[in-house]
């Protein structure tokens, strides 16, 4: 990733993060199980704990960009914790995209294609990064 790409996705994150987790994780949970009902079953927890823990994630792969993969430890854990939780690299598709409508719905007239485009290659390679780490 460029440097300004971490830049967009940084101070991107940063108008986003001024949002209710809680409403947040409406947003991105009514959109995933909207657009993929089977997966229900993979969400066990309140809505405002799988928003935290959405929320949890986001913060540790956001602080660590620069550095991604240095950190390939990190992202090993995260992607055992959610693989785990049964969320495996087949699902990554439709969690990307469903963190995309919510970014877009959150950060509103500030949102554009640059950024859009930024968050979609920060998530590639974080993809990449934890498919890597399951096998």
């Amino acid at each position: 990733m460029t440097e300004k790409e971490i830049f967009l996705i940084k101070s991107s994150w940063k108008i986003f993060r001024q949002i209710e987790p809680t409403t947040l994780g409406d947003l991105f949970y009514g959109h995933l199980l909207h657009k993929n009902p089977s997966l229900a079953s993979l969400f066990k927890y309140s809505l405002e704990r799988q928003s935290g823990l959405l929320i949890d994630f986001l913060n540790t792969i956001i602080f660590h960009l620069e550095e991604l993969h240095n950190r390939k430890h990190k992202i090993k854990e995260l992607a055992e914790l959610y693989a785990g939780y049964g969320i495996t690299p087949k699902y990554y598709p439709y969690i990307t995209e469903a963190l995309l409508f919510t970014l877009k719905k959150g950060i509103g007239k500030d949102w554009n294609e640059e950024i859009e485009n930024a968050w979609l290659k920060g998530n590639e390679e974080v993809n990449k990064l934890m498919t890597e780490a399951l096998n």
